[in-house]
């Protein structure tokens, strides 16, 4: 949660968390896992305000750990994702 400022919220319960502060919980989770892949499912239904996609992007780059990272989302979506390390699935 440190590297990417959100070391404040680590007493939060989920209710005092924004859909974003949720989102990078879930992360941050998924990548303390053994598993080496993630999946991440239409993230929009997730996070309420997507306008921040790049910088989404970046801190899930700077969290990764050399887990394959997959985002299963919309083709309209699919500009926002370039140049992530996250594979594109159509």
């Amino acid at each position: 949660m440190k590297k990417i400022l959100l070391e404040h919220i680590s007493s939060f319960r989920k209710s005092q968390c924004s859909s974003l502060e949720t989102f990078y919980v879930m992360i941050i989770r998924a990548l303390m896992t053994k598993q080496p892949n993630i999946l991440i499912i239409y993230p929009i239904a997730i996070i309420e305000n997507f306008k921040e996609i790049k910088i989404i992007i970046e801190n899930i780059n700077l969290l990764n750990n050399g887990k394959n990272i997959t985002i299963l989302d919309t083709i309209t979506n699919e500009t926002h994702y370039k140049g992530c390390i996250c594979h594109i699935i159509k």
